[in-house]
């Protein structure tokens, strides 16, 4: 009912919630990093490739062959595969109980992603009206690496409960529902942590 706050669920409850969140992190990082690494692929590498055939012999833009797509490496603050990584070393320290070390690295991740939707956005924006295309391939690129960079927003959230720091995973799940909205699988679990741990009271959806 509206306006009544839940009865506090038992430690017991309350450790199952943390593990089956904790559980769900490799699956969730598997199908965002696959969709990212696959939007990449399709989105920006045909393009790029013609334009380096076009140009004549002696002139290539990137003439050392391990110099293409850079920013695809795992060495780049910005590879997709780089956040792959230290998503995989985030979930081991999950699973060695080390959540400090798993805040740091899932920070990276949010980080990195936040900063390639932002990216793609400001591209899609500039493209609009000029060539749809390339606007929508972009706003298509943005859209993955939001989800993505939600994900690890959650993931910290549930780090910080099993840390026994809910207080610090308010902000992040607030981040989350906003951004994805309540209606949606990542919006709706956001909110349930946030009853979970007693910030909200109203059971969504009710």
């Amino acid at each position: 009912m509206i306006g009544r706050r839940p009865a506090v669920a038992s430690q017991g409850c309350r450790q199952d919630a943390i593990a089956q969140g904790l559980s769900l992190l490799r699956r969730s990082w598997a199908r965002l990093v696959f969709g990212v690494l696959l939007g990449l692929v399709l989105g920006m590498g045909s393009t790029f490739w013609a334009t380096a055939q076009q140009l004549p012999a002696g002139q290539q833009l990137i003439p050392n062959p391990q110099q293409f797509r850079a920013l695809e490496q795992p060495s780049s603050a910005l590879s997709a595969l780089r956040a792959e990584q230290l998503a995989a070393e985030a979930d081991a320290a999950i699973q060695a109980q080390n959540y400090d070390q798993a805040v740091e690295l899932l920070q990276q991740v949010f980080n990195a992603y936040n900063q390639r939707s932002n990216y793609h956005q400001d591209l899609s924006r500039a493209f609009a009206g000029i060539q749809n295309r390339i606007s929508e391939e972009q706003r298509e690129l943005a859209r993955v690496a939001a989800q993505a960079r939600d994900q690890a927003a959650y993931d910290l959230a549930v780090v910080y409960r099993a840390a026994g720091r809910p207080e610090e995973a308010v902000g992040w799940l607030i981040q989350v529902i906003n951004s994805q909205s309540p209606t949606r699988e990542l919006g709706t679990q956001a909110y349930q942590q946030l009853l979970e741990i007693g910030f909200v009271s109203t059971p969504f959806p009710s």
